[in-house]
């Protein structure tokens, strides 16, 4: 029926997974259109535009309102959603006892141009090396083997804003563990290592997350002090690392080899305990880390280090592929909301053809592997759609229905594309054999 808006069979059973984060059906229409809204997108797509291209004048066709309402009033929780989103991850990738998942932890800008959002403010972007007007996005991304997917997303807020929110002032740190790494739950038996740079390193931080079962690994700065086993005495990382014995060791992270010369020892921190350090060395750079896993190879604490750039890629792709950093959103809440479907509109496309190993193989980078999947998704539509068709019809109906189906799969700028310029596609169509 004209007005009754569709979703792939296919698409509609991977994100019934999701269907128990929202308490009202109304709100998960609104989900999964705006999820396969994303997917089918151009990058340059606003909230609005999105909107409006699952929004149709039709009886039964939402309107632009509900999915304001959506991102702003509705009952649901963007770490609920973002709970459900790990154990879709732990479930595809079939994580239980004895496995390890990796928690890359960072910190990214999103560049505006007024102050109308929630947490803008001129905030140091340390790879632009100067302030820029911008909000500040505290990221995670989990990492199962060499897959990785963006994991849950928090917005920054400075502390002369905060009284602005009912919510007390958070430094980033602190919102990493208490908003990030806290709500995760696990597999049983399953392995937490949480990754990040020295910027998030804090006494207290590491602590709370060993409380919680966890390891960390993490790079220091070389002014840390810590102290051999057994006495009282500290002294900085840098200068305790300078009289270890070091060895050359090669490690291969990402399909590239790197070369080290590399020292490890057994050290204690105050407030922490005891933790690994390892110090690496290359022609120019020295930089030391931290495992609070003692049992853990040099080796193997700088291949997690290694690790943790991955983050940086999903900050760009998620931003290429899905708009990441392009809401046009103020309030928080509705910001971080959107940070979620943008990560589940990744995973889904990253699943969807895991299988196919021989394309990736062939392929490779994670740029062409979106591309693809965001490809083989429109795809499917399109078969969907055509197979609805009857082939013994008249040209004349064949091509009312496609046009009927169309409207009903209203829920993506595909069917924008389509329902606005579908009279202009008839030689296409044709040699595609929709009618």
């Amino acid at each position: 029926m004209l007005g009754v808006t569709r979703l792939p069979p296919w698409f509609e059973q991977a994100l019934s997974t999701f269907e128990s984060a929202f308490s009202d059906s109304r709100n998960v229409d609104s989900f999964k259109h705006l999820v396969s809204a994303l997917i089918h997108s151009e990058t340059q797509w606003t909230v609005s535009g999105l909107s409006r291209g699952i929004s149709r004048p039709d009886v039964d066709a939402k309107s632009r309102r509900a999915y304001d309402y959506f991102f702003g009033g509705a009952d649901w929780s963007a770490t609920d959603l973002a709970q459900f989103h790990a154990e879709y991850v732990f479930d595809q990738l079939q994580v239980g006892a004895g496995d390890d998942v990796l928690l890359h932890i960072d910190d990214t800008f999103a560049p505006k141009t007024g102050d109308a959002t929630d947490g803008v403010a001129r905030l140091y972007n340390p790879v632009a090396a100067e302030t820029e007007l911008s909000n500040k996005i505290v990221t995670s991304c989990l990492q199962i083997g060499d897959v990785y997917v963006p994991y849950l997303a928090r917005m920054y807020v400075p502390e002369d804003l905060a009284s602005d929110f009912d919510e007390p002032f958070k430094k980033k740190t602190e919102i990493a563990v208490e908003e990030i790494v806290t709500p995760l739950q696990l597999p049983a038996g399953a392995a937490l290592t949480v990754v990040f740079d020295s910027a998030y390193y804090g006494d207290e931080r590491v602590a709370t997350i060993q409380n919680h079962g966890h390891d960390v690994v993490c790079r220091l700065k070389s002014d840390k002090h810590v102290s051999p086993q057994g006495v009282v005495w500290t002294q900085r990382v840098d200068a305790f690392a300078s009289t270890l014995e070091y060895e050359s060791t090669t490690i291969t992270v990402r399909g590239k080899e790197k070369t080290y010369d590399i020292a490890s020892e057994v050290v204690e921190i105050e407030g922490v305990g005891p933790v690994k350090i390892v110090a690496s060395k290359t022609e120019d750079t020295t930089r030391h880390y931290l495992s609070t896993d003692l049992g853990r190879s040099a080796a193997e604490i700088l291949e997690l280090v290694e690790q943790r750039w991955n983050i940086e890629t999903v900050h760009e792709e998620s931003n290429a592929k899905f708009g990441f950093k392009q809401y046009q959103l103020e309030r928080k809440q509705a910001i971080e909301r959107y940070f979620q479907l943008v990560f589940l509109a990744w995973t889904l496309v990253t699943f969807a053809e895991r299988a196919n190993v021989a394309f990736w193989d062939e392929r490779g980078g994670l740029s062409v592997r979106l591309d693809h999947a965001k490809e083989a998704y429109l795809v499917e539509t399109l078969l969907e759609i055509n197979d609805k068709v009857a082939p013994s019809l008249p040209r004349a109906e064949r091509r009312e229905q496609l046009h009927e189906l169309v409207r009903e799969f209203s829920w993506s700028s595909f069917a924008d594309l389509f329902v606005t310029a579908i009279n202009t596609y008839t030689l296409l169509n044709g040699r595609c054999g929709f009618y």
